[in-house]
Formats: C-alpha cells, sequence, structure tokens
C-alpha cells in the first residue's frame, strides 16, 4: 500500500445508522417519528439523529427538516473555516426554520443530536434535547448529553423552543467510535453497561458491509430486549478505522 492509499484510509471515517418505529407507533399504525442522516464531503464525516416530540403534530417533519438543516450548516460552516463549535450549532435552527416551512415551529419541535469528524483533525459533538451522544476517547466513554428539563412539565428542550446546546470536541487521533441514539434507546442503557454496548456497536457491526450492517442494526433494535418498551429508536454512529488497518 502506497503512503498516498495509507493516508486516506486513516482519514477515512465510516458512517452508519438505523432507525425503527416503536411498538407503540406500530400499533397505533403510525409513523417513525425518529429520524437519522449519515454524510461524507469536504468538511468530513458526519452523523445526525433527531426525534420529533410526540406530541407535536408535525413531529416527523421537524425530525427530518433538523437533519437536513445540519447537514447544510455543516457544509457553511466548513466553508468558513471558523472551527467553532458554538458558531457551528448556532447556525442550525435558522436553516431548520427555513426547512420546516410552511409549518410553525411549535407543531415541529425536534431534537438534535451530530458527531462530526471534521477534516480539521477534530470530532465535534452536540446535543440538544434528549437522547445520548457518546465518544470513546483512548479506550475511555465520554458523554456529551444535554441536562433534562426541570419542573412539573419536564419538556424537553428542542428545536423550536430556544433551548440550549451541549457541546464538546476531542482530538480525532484519539477517538475510535461515536454514538449517538435517541431516548427510546439511551432510557434503556444502564450507565455501568454503556461500554460494552459501545463495545457491541463496534465489534459487531463496524466492520460489515452497509446493507448487511443496516439490517442487522436495525433487527436488533426492532427486537430491542428492554419488556415494554415503546418507543422509536434510532442509532447513528461514526467509526474510524483501527490502527491495525492503517
Amino acid at each position: 500500500m502506497t503512503s498516498r492509499n495509507r493516508l486516506a484510509r486513516r482519514s477515512r471515517v465510516d458512517h452508519f445508522g438505523a432507525s425503527v418505529a416503536g411498538p407503540a407507533h406500530r400499533a397505533l399504525r403510525r409513523p417513525n417519528e425518529d429520524q437519522w442522516f449519515g454524510a461524507s464531503g469536504a468538511f468530513g464525516s458526519l452523523v445526525v439523529v433527531s426525534d420529533g416530540l410526540g406530541s407535536k403534530s408535525q413531529a416527523r417533519h421537524g425530525a427530518k427538516k433538523a437533519c437536513i438543516a445540519t447537514l447544510r450548516a455543516v457544509r457553511a460552516w466548513h466553508k468558513t473555516g471558523t472551527c467553532s463549535i458554538d458558531d457551528l450549532v448556532g447556525r442550525i435552527e435558522p436553516l431548520w426554520l427555513e426547512e420546516i416551512a410552511p409549518f410553525d415551529r411549535a407543531d415541529c419541535a425536534a431534537t438534535c443530536l451530530l458527531a462530526l469528524a471534521h477534516v480539521g483533525g477534530w470530532a465535534y459533538l452536540a446535543a440538544l434535547g434528549d437522547g445520548m451522544v457518546a465518544v470513546r476517547v483512548q479506550g475511555v466513554i465520554e458523554r456529551v448529553e444535554h441536562p433534562r428539563g426541570s419542573g412539573f412539565s419536564n419538556e424537553t428542550q428542542s428545536l423550536g423552543s430556544g433551548g440550549v446546546w451541549a457541546t464538546r470536541c476531542f482530538e480525532c487521533s484519539e477517538i475510535d467510535i461515536a454514538v449517538l441514539a435517541s431516548d427510546g434507546v439511551s432510557d434503556d442503557l444502564r450507565s455501568d453497561r454503556l461500554a460494552d454496548f459501545i463495545a457491541w456497536l463496534n465489534d459487531e457491526f463496524a466492520h460489515l458491509q452497509p446493507v448487511a450492517r443496516w439490517r442487522s442494526l436495525r433487527r436488533e433494535l426492532t427486537h430491542w430486549p428492554t419488556p415494554r418498551h415503546l418507543d422509536d429508536k434510532t442509532i447513528a454512529v461514526l467509526a474510524w478505522p483501527s490502527k491495525e488497518a492503517e
């Protein structure tokens, strides 16, 4: 393998994911209100997960447009060369408001989680609302979660609510996997088993071919082992190439 091919292999960050409607929505014949998206481009590699708030009439639309708005924000942000994560997340809601038109923000409220492996060598992670962003940094699991709301309503923060993002940055050279999960998954994960869960995703799925990987992950989400689970379930992953493969 030439040095150029080694560099291309080392810089490539794979992305994959799957999403399924939960038993509650399947029973009511309602669509999945979670959405996920993955893309690679001049900016690097990106995954996004969004959960449309179930009480909203256009929840699925809001979640879908959250993924589109995030990709638009990343592309525009990359071109500026600012490398500020606050600048990146600050671009998302205005673009989301454009995307959801003609619907009102109150009817489209959706959470937004993202993980970006930027070509500049940094991983940018952000969360707005419920769900989980987790990354394995030199073998240690780090979480980037937005605190749940307080008070009687306890409504999650979301696009459309003017919420505050939780953000973190890491050097890509220190990371081997980043995982996003909607609350239908994250609420069922015990903190003392999170490292095992992330290792399972990396070991069982990261090296499969894309179609087989999607089918296998979707099957696992459909047959989720937690008793009496009801929510839609979504997982999206960024997987860095192993050092042994370089």
